[in-house]
């Protein structure tokens, strides 16, 4: 039997059980949906999440309850049956890895289940869909995505101000300790901004006043400050001082409306903040370590009380409380810098650590590998577990790409946030359980101010004394039996990553603006065209020779042969790749976080390809022909030309705009919101067809092939420099594409590639192949796209008809 002809027969089993219950009286009475749709449901789930009996078992138990909100531990509990039961209906790895999409398919098959037994989805979900995917899904080491800031090292450079080495450690070590304090208070800040402003525009959208506030959370952004000012009280520690201003902007925002406006609004606002903001605060705190199971982390809170700061130097763990003895207030600076002077000055005399091994395992099996330790090491662990954040002190190299960086001694995985240390720049890696791109950039610049005040504080000190006690150390001590079974457990994804600074964001920058010249219905945002043209570069990228060269030669060694067979498939033009776009809509619901759009660029559909040629033929021809007629007529051919191709770029700029807005609101495409597309250019109007079944939020990120990331350009006061992005656990991602714009302008790109050929090239030693497979196709996507915008600035400022739709 072939791995098809398996996967169709546990499909059919069951939808045949499931069907038998899903046919009951009770489930017509119950379920919104149609005989039909119910059949529909029914074939769907059987489909995506063949496990047997296992949906039908979980459809009765959901009818037994009458109430409409499923409790969230009976939620949890089918899900793990589904899992289960899925393993159990495709025993063979091979199909099962080839057929089912892992953790997004299972949710989704479980809401459709909510939605024949009549339950509500959404109230299931309490802390939203996206946040119970990340505990299924973003789990590996592989999940964790970083951000890297230079303001410590060039802001104390510019001040000329040297730091002994305890007290740049005792720095950052008293950022961690008041982070940990004051994370309830940026939460809140976090929250109330966003929260306070949605109900506002929502209270005004009906009122002549709506447009002066639907811009007001972007003119917040662009003054919001990441550190104290000069005009703080020295009384307010950062989110108190954040509070206030932003408090001033709104009071000023919201002097002339109306008392019923604000009436309402502060009626509205109450009732969020005693019903929404303590469940956010509860879910997104970093006072928690994971705990892996089989399939999902499950999020334990960590006791203030017992909270400490890891420390890890020359390969070595140390364990600082957070707080002063018997108490909750903050550990006091002084017991901090001695206990670090101490650290610096009499190091533990244990071998290093060799915890990477550990952190790169499989988190579906971290919890059984460990349960096989040694039980002192176990122990140890555990006692790792209460440092929420840890901080790596052996610097490394800032030239190594950051997935590079984070490569080193970085805990076993069930923390929040690791940083690192380069020549002078800091690096934070964040998991994606607890951070989105957007919180952990700014966190981010939170930390590396903090540390800075931190930093101007303790250079006014005497120097230094060590203390009489080191800080806790634990061993680690792995035996050979305990590193044989860690190795033998399944490991996370090989991957390379690069980057490259070659893309000019001042000429998109320029072109942009040439376009909104043009027409105000081309309006294609910097990330639309970095995505318009990821879709070209993958149908049209070919390997240089050089690197053909190189792979045919490994090819002809036997070693070597099967892992350059694999590279040289990967070198080819690749379909149309289906691209997972993260939407921040924390705006309205901050508890949803995220939504993943998936968006595969209808290149086909748009002709874009050969239109792009024939216009610049055009171009061409209309500038070098001699004659005047012949001129007059080339010109004119390239003006409709010209038109038809603006037009179609016009068209794609506004479905991802619609895209987003749907994605923006949190909800599933349906068939009338795409509709509204309809006034595209004609060439476009026939993919609508194809479009609404493709935005719901689970169904996505089974198709999703690779992940982009844009986080954008950050605020001219900032000292962000670098971003990667976070990679699912699922093995059919294969590509994240990171983007980050400095305070210059410049623009960073980074790729960590998953591809197999990485892991096989790996395995034989080649793994510099890889990186210059990687660093090839990331470079000719810069100086592609850079081409590509120059193609489009030539065309779209030549003089002619202006665009009209």
């Amino acid at each position: 039997m072939d791995a098809q002809e398996q996967y169709e027969n546990a499909s059919l089993l069951t939808g045949s059980e499931l069907r038998t219950i899903a046919h009951k009286p009770e489930i017509r009475d119950l379920s919104s949906l149609s005989l039909p749709e119910i059949d529909a449901a029914v074939d769907l789930i059987a489909r995506i999440a063949p496990a047997g009996n296992v949906p039908g078992v979980i459809l009765n138990g959901m009818l037994r309850l009458s109430e409409r909100k499923l409790p969230l531990p009976m939620v949890r509990r089918d899900i793990g049956l589904l899992f289960r039961g899925v393993e159990q209906a495709i025993k063979d790895r091979a199909v099962y890895g080839a057929f089912f999409a892992g953790p997004a398919a299972i949710i989704w098959a479980y809401q459709k289940l909510l939605q024949l037994a009549g339950k509500d989805p959404e109230a299931s979900f309490p802390e939203g869909t996206w946040q119970f995917y990340v505990d299924y899904a973003l789990r590996d080491d592989t999940a964790r995505h970083a951000n890297e800031t230079h303001g410590f090292d060039t802001r104390l450079r510019q001040h000329g101000v040297q730091l002994t080495p305890v007290d740049r450690l005792t720095a950052w070590v008293m950022t961690a300790v008041y982070t940990l304090h004051q994370y309830p208070s940026l939460l809140e800040n976090e929250w109330r901004e966003r929260v306070y402003i949605t109900i506002l525009q929502d209270i005004t959208a009906p009122t002549p006043d709506a447009a002066r506030f639907t811009n007001l959370y972007r003119a917040w952004e662009k003054q919001r400050p990441y550190q104290r000012g000069h005009d703080a009280n020295p009384r307010d520690d950062y989110p108190t001082y954040r509070r206030r201003q932003f408090d001033q902007f709104l009071i000023a925002a919201m002097r002339d409306l109306p008392d019923s406006i604000l009436q309402a609004w502060k009626q509205r606002v109450q009732t969020a903040v005693a019903h929404d903001l303590p469940a956010y605060q509860r879910q997104m705190s970093i006072l928690a370590y994971l705990d892996p199971g089989a399939y999902a982390e499950a999020r334990t809170p960590i006791p203030l009380a017992q909270a400490h700061v890891g420390l890890i130097y020359q390969g070595r763990y140390y364990l600082l409380p957070a707080c002063a003895p018997n108490g909750e207030q903050p550990a006091h600076w002084q017991t901090a810098r001695a206990q670090i002077a101490t650290i610096l000055a009499h190091p533990a005399a244990t071998p290093p650590a060799q915890l990477q091994l550990l952190a790169r395992t499989r988190r579906t099996a971290a919890a059984a590998v460990r349960a096989s330790l040694e039980p002192t090491l176990q122990q140890e662990l555990a006692q790792l577990r209460l440092a929420p954040i840890w901080i790596n002190a052996d610097p490394r190299p800032r030239h190594l790409p950051l997935a590079s960086l984070r490569q080193v001694e970085r805990g076993a995985g069930d923390h929040p946030l690791t940083l690192f240390r380069t020549d002078d720049t800091f690096v934070f890696d964040q998991s994606h359980i607890f951070f989105d791109g957007a919180w952990g950039a700014a966190l981010a610049e939170i930390m590396t101010n903090e540390a800075l005040s931190w930093a101007a504080y303790l250079r006014t000190l005497p120097p230094p004394q060590p203390g009489q006690t080191r800080p806790f150390a634990p061993t680690l001590s792995i035996s050979a039996a305990d590193r044989e079974r860690i190795l033998a457990a399944p490991r996370v994804a090989s991957e390379v990553c690069v980057e490259t600074r070659a893309i000019k964001f001042a000429a998109i920058a320029g072109l942009r603006r040439k376009f909104k010249q043009r027409s105000d219905l081309l309006q294609l945002t910097v990330n639309d065209l970095l995505v318009l043209y990821r879709a070209i570069h993958a149908a049209t990228y070919a390997p240089p020779p050089s690197l053909t060269q190189r792979l045919q030669q490994l090819a002809q060694a036997q070693e070597t042969a099967m892992s350059a067979r694999i590279a040289q498939l990967a070198l080819q033009s690749s379909p149309n790749p289906a691209i997972l776009i993260p939407v921040d809509v924390s705006q309205r619901r901050p508890a949803d976080r995220i939504f993943p759009m998936t968006f595969s660029v209808p290149l086909v559909n748009f002709d874009l390809l050969a239109m792009h040629r024939r216009v610049l033929e055009s171009l061409e021809q209309s500038e070098t022909e001699r004659g005047r007629r012949k001129r007059r007529l080339a010109r004119e051919s390239f003006e409709q030309l010209q038109r038809d191709y603006l037009g179609t770029l016009a068209g794609f700029g506004e479905m991802m705009s619609r895209v987003k807005q749907v994605a923006g609101a949190g909800e599933s495409a349906s068939v009338g919101a795409i509709k509204l597309l309809a006034h595209l250019p004609r060439p476009l109007q026939h993919i609508l067809d194809n479009i609404p079944n493709r935005f719901d939020v689970l169904n996505d990120i089974i198709r999703g092939r690779e992940v982009f990331s844009n986080v954008g350009a950050v605020v001219p006061t900032s000292t962000l420099s670098r971003f990667i992005t976070a990679k699912d656990d699922n093995d059919k991602k294969t590509l994240a594409w990171g983007v980050m714009t400095d305070a210059t302008g410049i623009m960073t790109m980074t790729l960590r590639d998953f591809r197999p050929h990485v892991a096989q090239l790996e395995a034989v030693g080649e793994l510099d192949t890889a990186i210059l497979i990687a660093q090839d196709y990331l470079d000719s996507y810069a100086y592609g796209f850079n081409q590509f915008a120059r193609d489009l600035d030539r065309i779209v400022s030549k003089s002619g008809a202006r665009y009209q739709e």
